[in-house]
């Protein structure tokens, strides 16, 4: 004799019914916790992303949006907050290291620039890095790895002509001290060259006289500086 077939009723189980109100209610509870509380836009962004490919929203990968789908305010926001980011780490690596007279922080609608007085990276008359000037470079570096910006690093001297040595000029000076920056930065902090470039100033830009010893002090330095770019590469991925 065969068995009565089960004849199950039209329409959804009534479990989903609950289910479903459950998960309304859960929805409305996190929309509200957002709502009131200060919002990280990465991580907004890397959450929305992960909830709109949980709803089959998005073909590729939900972990991630691309900057480009987002307004402009928005791109403004993420660049400033990396921007406020990198300062915050430099300034927090100058007072460890209490470098205060040797190392200067500026920020300009430009970039970020680090000043680095050149006695802290070299002896005097010489473009090699001196070892324990690694230590300060790594830490710079190491900030700076993880922006995509142009890097540019400037060697600046005082007017002190050159009389011996193997440099024929402040200019030749300048150029190998930049140089020895940027070479420890490809090969030391594994930074794509394609980011650095060297630049010789020699004696011709200045920042202080000439004529005193305090001032050729403050002439003869590297500068490090990070260009903003206008269109910043997703900084997610």
């Amino acid at each position: 004799m065969a068995k009565d077939k089960c004849e199950c009723e039209a329409g959804a189980p009534a479990w989903m019914t609950t289910f479903s109100d459950l998960m309304s209610l859960l929805l409305c509870f996190f929309v509200l916790l957002v709502s009131m509380s200060k919002i990280k836009e990465r991580d907004f962004y890397l959450a929305a992303g992960s909830l709109r490919g949980a709803f089959g929203v998005m073909t590729q990968d939900p972990s991630i949006i691309k900057l480009e789908n987002t307004p402009m305010p928005s791109l403004k926001n993420i660049q400033r907050a990396i921007i406020d980011r990198a300062v915050s780490n430099m300034q927090d690596f100058i007072e460890a290291r209490n470098l205060g007279e040797d190392v200067k922080l500026v920020v300009s609608d430009k970039g970020i620039g680090l000043t680095i007085s050149s006695p802290l990276l070299f002896q005097t008359g010489s473009a090699e890095l001196d070892p324990s000037a690694y230590g300060v470079l790594a830490d710079v570096f190491e900030i700076a790895r993880g922006w995509p910006n142009i890097i540019r690093v400037e060697g600046h001297t005082d007017d002190a002509p050159i009389r011996s040595g193997p440099y024929a000029s402040n200019w030749d000076l300048s150029f190998d001290r930049a140089l020895s920056v940027v070479n420890f930065a490809i090969q030391f902090s594994k930074i794509h060259p394609s980011r650095l470039s060297p630049v010789a100033f020699g004696e011709y830009d200045t920042v202080a006289t000439n004529s005193t010893p305090e001032g050729r002090a403050k002439n003869r330095r590297i500068e490090i500086f990070m260009e903003y770019k206008k269109d910043v590469p997703d900084p997610f991925k």
